[in-house]
């Protein structure tokens, strides 16, 4: 079926006046060109489809025919284009019988409205997106700059919605991913619900070093131990039995991915920070000496990871070997130190990850290339901060993990986030159409 639309434009241009582009890409912008011709074209149709079912208006022996015109009804729509108010007809099957209908809108068979909704699809979309890096009621006031934007409750429902499919298509494609790189973390949001103050936020991203390490989102959860992570990831193939796990010391999450298999790479930019810590509860030294000690501590660890860079290229394996066991002979002789100088939590802390501090050096000797930091997990980290935990924000369990899903499959695979986009408007249906512009323009007349 085609339509064709004849659109006239004239704008007119004092002489004597300089007109800014921006202004007059404005102006046509005001006058809701975009709107109009998605209206016009569906009328077409509307009117095209009608007269198929009926024949022309008011022709002889249209009262002989089984489907007869009867009536029209207005259908408010928003979309990305504007917001529209479409006038369409309703037909009579004079000879419906049995869960037939007996009145229908021939349009609906061509073109498909989000049920009963003012907001299409694609405006509901985009309103998400903005709620992921703004407030609801920001996100409201932002968008309208552009296009008419959903009030901030219905923004709220739609990012329920959405985050919860997302969830679900995210899942449904996690079977046999198989990361060799796992990197978790945790964070608190505050909560509105009365159970609990803080919802405990877990964060699980992949990477496979032979996809060039590209980081994709294994999983996100609210108020879900560690445990029941792992076993899921670990049932759908979505890490591998000997992936190398890189985290900080939180004990909860390295105990539950912890296997015979797994090495753990401990993040080399918290041993110094956890280590001040240790120092500071200890209450042995003055600030002065604790930051010598642990700029110490991380010297050592930074010069490994620079003779790790500087040497595995070059596969210099025995100058990698012998700068693993300095770096732990050292991290030994400190932690023995601070015992005898009455430190007691912090030589435990050295003695007990000393050596997932090494492990990606150890790996390095395989030829294998293992983070040494977090960073990937921390930034995403980063993204839940900016959005969910300014002071005065509080979050049900479902509306949190629903706006987390949103955030970070965009922050952390957009390609994954655009499958996700082309699914829910079915922008496949796009093979279907063909759409041809033809504008003629001839001295300033368009």
């Amino acid at each position: 079926m085609h339509a064709t639309i004849d659109a006239q434009v004239t704008v007119s241009i004092d002489l004597d006046k300089t007109l800014p582009l921006a202004t007059l890409a404005e102006s046509l912008t005001e006058h809701h060109l975009e709107a109009t011709i998605l209206e016009e074209l569906v009328k077409s149709l509307d009117e095209r489809l009608v007269e198929a079912y009926c024949g022309e208006k008011h022709a002889r022996g249209n009262g002989d025919r089984r489907f007869q015109r009867a009536g029209t009804s207005t259908r408010t729509a928003v979309t990305t284009a504007g917001e529209h108010e479409f006038t369409l007809h309703h037909v009579k099957d004079t000879a419906a019988t049995g869960d037939d209908p007996t009145y229908f809108r021939p349009l609906e068979d061509l073109i498909e409205f989000d049920g009963q909704r003012i907001y299409q699809e694609d405006i509901s979309l985009q309103s998400t997106e903005l709620a992921t890096s703004l407030s609801f009621r920001d996100a409201v006031a932002h968008g309208d700059g552009f296009t008419p934007m959903p009030s901030r409750m219905t923004i709220n429902r739609r990012v329920r919605e959405y985050g919860s499919k997302l969830g679900d298509f995210v899942r449904d494609r996690l079977p046999g991913t198989n990361a060799d790189t796992v990197v978790p973390d945790g964070t608190k949001c505050h909560s509105q619900d009365d159970h609990c103050t803080y919802h405990d936020v877990n964060v699980t991203l992949g990477q496979i070093t032979e996809d060039n390490a590209e980081t994709t989102l294994l999983d996100v959860n609210v108020n879900e131990p560690w445990d029941d992570t792992a076993e899921d990831l670990e049932e759908n193939e979505a890490i591998t039995d000997d992936a190398t796990v890189v985290s900080d010391a939180e004990e909860s999450l390295v105990d539950a991915f912890e296997t015979s298999y797994r090495s753990h790479q401990l993040d080399l930019v918290h041993v110094g920070r956890t280590l001040g810590y240790k120092l500071w509860k200890d209450g042995t030294f003055s600030l002065e000496t604790r930051k010598a000690i642990a700029s110490d501590v991380t010297n050592d660890l930074f010069h490994l990871k620079n003779s790790v860079a500087l040497h595995a290229p070059r596969n210099e394996r025995l100058a990698i070997r012998e700068r693993i066991d300095q770096t732990l002979e050292n991290l030994t002789k400190e932690a023995w130190r601070l015992e005898q100088q009455d430190s007691p939590k912090a030589a435990s802390y050295l003695r007990k990850w000393a050596q997932a501090t090494v492990t990606f050096a150890e790996l390095a000797l395989e030829g294998q290339e293992v983070l040494w930091t977090s960073n990937v997990v921390e930034r995403a980290m980063g993204e839940i901060s900016k959005r969910c935990k300014n002071q005065w924000m509080r979050w049900t369990e479902s509306g949190l993990e629903s706006l987390l899903w949103l955030n970070l499959v965009r922050y952390a695979d957009s390609e994954q986030f655009a499958a996700f986009a082309d699914e829910l408007l079915e922008r496949s249906a796009k093979t279907a159409m063909t759409l041809e512009v033809s504008v003629d323009a001839t001295r300033g007349e368009l």
